[in-house]
C-alpha cells in the first residue's frame, strides 16, 4: 500500500505543477496581448488652464465677506404679518451673536473673522435699534453696543462695510394695517433724517471710516417684502433714496447709496430707476441652485455701463435640487451647497461682480436654515455657546475663497476648455497672484496650469478642500505643495480630486495665519 501510494501522489503533483505553469504562461500571454492592443490608445491629455497675467478683465470695487447682523436676540411679536410666523418673521437676520458679556466668545468671533479674511461685510441693523420713537435716539443699548463691536472688527481688519438697514420695525413711522415690520415709512422725510442721523453718529462721533456703502432696505419690491404700502403692495424706494441722499449731503457724508437689493437677480420691478444718479452702486441677491452666471453678467454690465459697481449683496444656496445634491444631504451648510456657492463666486468674478456677501457669518441656525459659518448658538439647549468654533464644512469651503482674496483685486483673463472646471485668477494691487479652480466632476482632473506674459518667477502654494478633508476634525489649511513658474517655464502640472476647490497662490499662509483682507 505504501509503495503504491507514493508514486501516485508524485504523479499527481507533477500533473498539477505542469497545469499551474501553463495557466501562468497563458495569463501573461493574455496580459501581453491586452497591452499590445491598448498600447496605441490615446492617453487623456491634461486640461489646459491659461492665465494671462497682463490682461485685466476688471478691478473689483469690493471683495468677499459675509453678513454680520447686529439685531437680537429678542423675538418680537408682530401683528398683521400677512402669513408669516413671528418666530422667523425676520428670517435669520437676528439673534446670531453671543451676549456682550461672553468676552471669550467675542474674542473667538474676531479670530474667525480675521482667519477668514472677510473684507466686504454686510453689517445689518434696523431702525428700532437706534430710533425707537420719532426723534428720540438711543446710542447705548445692547444692540447698538453689538453694532459697535462688529464695526470695530471691520475697522481693525480693514474690511469695507456694506451697511444695510434691513427694515424699520418702528410703530411711529408705519402705515396702519400692514404692520411695522413690513411697512415702508409713512414719512419718508422722518425716515431719511433718522437714517442720516445714525450715519452721522457712526462716522463723525464714533469715527468709523469703514462704512463705504449704504443700503436703505432689505429686499424691497416684492409682494411679501419689507417696503409695503398700507394695502400690502410694494412701494418704490426711489423717493426714500433721494431723501436719504439729500440728508447725507447736508451732513457732508460721502457714503454711496446702493440698490435695489432685490431678493433675486431675476426680479423685475418698475419701481426702481436704474438711471437715477442718486444710486452709486447696484446690488441684488442670488439664492439660485446654480451659479446664475448670465444674470450676474447682465447686472454687472448694466452697472459698469454707468461706471458703478455691482455687488452680490447676499448669496447662498437653499436646500434643494442643485447639481451636487446627490452627494450629500442638501442643506445650506452641506458640502454640495458650498460647491454651488464657490462657483457663484468664481464665475461671478469672471463676469464682473465687484463684491460677494455670503449669508451669513453668525446665525442661530434654527430659524430659516443653517447658514452660519461659525457656531454661536446651541439649537438643542437654546443657549449661546461661551466659545465659538467653526461650522467646518461652510467655514473651510468658503474660507479657501476668502483667505486669499484681497479686496479691490484685479480679475485676470483666464480660460479652459474643460466645462467640468471653473477657474478665476486675481492679482492684488501689490502683485500677489491667486488662482481658483473648482473641479465639479466626480473624476480626477489632470491640469496643465499655464501663465502667459509672466515677467518674473513666482512661487505658488497649493491649498485644497474636499468633503472628506474638511470632515476630519484635525483639518488644517496649510500649503500642500509649492510650484515654481518662470518666464522660461511658465507652466506646471497637477491633479485635482473630484468635487474639490483648489487654490494656487503666491500668499504663503499657514493655518495659524490670518487671511488676507487688503494688499
Amino acid at each position: 500500500m505504501q509503495t503504491y501510494f507514493r508514486p501516485n501522489v508524485a504523479s499527481r503533483m507533477r500533473v498539477l505543477t505542469v497545469a499551474m505553469l501553463l495557466s501562468i504562461f497563458l495569463l501573461f500571454e493574455s496580459a501581453g496581448s491586452m497591452r499590445s492592443q491598448t498600447s496605441n490608445a490615446p492617453v487623456p491629455q491634461p486640461s489646459e488652464i491659461r492665465i494671462d497675467v497682463s490682461r485685466v478683465k476688471h478691478t473689483m470695487a469690493g471683495g468677499a465677506g459675509a453678513s454680520w447682523h447686529a439685531m437680537g436676540p429678542t423675538a418680537y411679536w408682530y401683528e398683521e404679518l400677512g402669513g408669516r410666523d413671528n418666530r422667523n418673521s425676520r428670517g435669520s437676520g437676528w439673534g446670531g451673536n453671543p451676549p456682550l458679556e461672553y468676552q471669550e466668545a467675542w474674542n473667538d468671533l474676531e479670530h474667525h473673522f480675521r482667519w477668514l479674511g472677510l473684507d466686504f461685510v454686510r453689517v445689518e441693523i434696523d431702525m428700532r435699534m437706534y430710533e425707537p420713537e420719532r426723534g428720540k435716539f438711543d446710542w447705548d443699548n445692547t444692540q447698538m453696543q453689538t453694532l459697535y463691536r462688529i464695526l470695530d472688527a471691520c475697522q481693525k481688519n480693514n474690511a469695507d462695510v456694506f451697511f444695510t438697514q434691513m427694515w424699520a420695525d418702528v410703530e411711529w413711522n408705519a402705515f396702519a394695517g400692514i404692520g411695522r415690520l413690513r411697512s415702508a415709512p409713512k414719512s419718508v422725510e422722518d425716515f431719511a433724517q433718522g437714517l442720516a442721523t445714525l450715519m452721522d453718529h457712526l462716522t463723525n462721533t464714533k469715527h468709523y471710516t469703514c462704512i463705504r456703502w449704504l443700503c436703505i432696505s432689505n429686499e424691497p419690491g416684492a409682494q411679501w417684502s419689507w417696503w409695503q404700502d398700507a394695502d400690502g403692495k410694494p412701494l418704490s424706494i426711489m423717493p426714500a433714496l433721494r431723501a436719504v441722499r439729500a440728508e447725507l449731503d447736508k451732513r457732508g457724508l460721502a457714503i454711496g447709496l446702493s440698490g435695489p437689493d432685490w431678493s433675486s437677480m431675476g426680479q423685475d420691478s418698475p419701481d426702481f430707476d436704474f438711471n437715477d444718479k442718486t444710486v452709486a452702486a447696484f446690488d441684488a441677491h442670488n439664492y439660485a441652485y446654480f451659479p446664475n452666471t448670465n444674470l450676474q453678467k447682465l447686472w454687472a454690465d448694466k452697472a459698469h455701463a454707468r461706471g458703478l459697481p455691482f455687488f452680490q449683496s447676499e448669496f447662498g444656496d437653499w436646500a434643494g435640487d442643485n447639481p451636487f445634491s446627490n452627494r450629500t444631504s442638501s442643506t445650506p451648510k452641506s458640502y454640495s451647497n458650498q460647491l454651488v456657492n464657490a462657483e457663484k463666486v468664481i464665475q461671478g468674478m469672471n463676469v464682473g461682480v465687484d463684491g460677494f456677501n455670503r449669508w451669513s457669518f453668525t446665525n442661530r441656525g434654527d430659524l430659516d436654515g443653517e447658514w452660519q459659518l461659525v457656531r454661536t448658538f446651541d439649537t438643542n439647549s437654546w443657549q449661546y455657546f461661551k466659545r465659538v468654533v467653526p461650522e467646518p464644512v461652510p467655514y473651510y469651503s468658503y474660507g479657501i475663497l476668502t483667505r486669499f482674496l484681497a479686496k479691490h483685486s484685479a480679475v485676470l483673463e483666464s480660460e479652459t476648455a474643460n466645462t467640468d472646471l471653473a477657474t478665476a485668477a486675481l492679482l492684488s494691487s501689490k502683485g500677489n497672484l491667486t488662482v481658483y479652480i473648482l473641479n465639479k466632476s466626480d473624476a480626477d482632473a489632470n491640469i496643465d496650469l499655464v501663465f502667459t506674459n509672466l515677467k518674473s518667477s513666482r512661487t505658488l502654494y497649493k491649498y485644497q478642500v474636499t468633503e472628506s478633508a474638511i470632515s476630519d476634525a484635525h483639518f488644517e489649511m496649510n500649503p500642500l505643495r509649492q510650484f515654481e513658474v518662470t518666464p522660461r517655464e511658465p507652466s506646471t502640472k497637477d491633479k485635482l480630486p473630484p468635487t474639490s476647490i483648489t487654490v494656487y497662490s503666491t500668499y504663503r499662509l499657514m493655518h495659524s495665519d490670518p487671511g488676507i483682507s487688503s494688499d
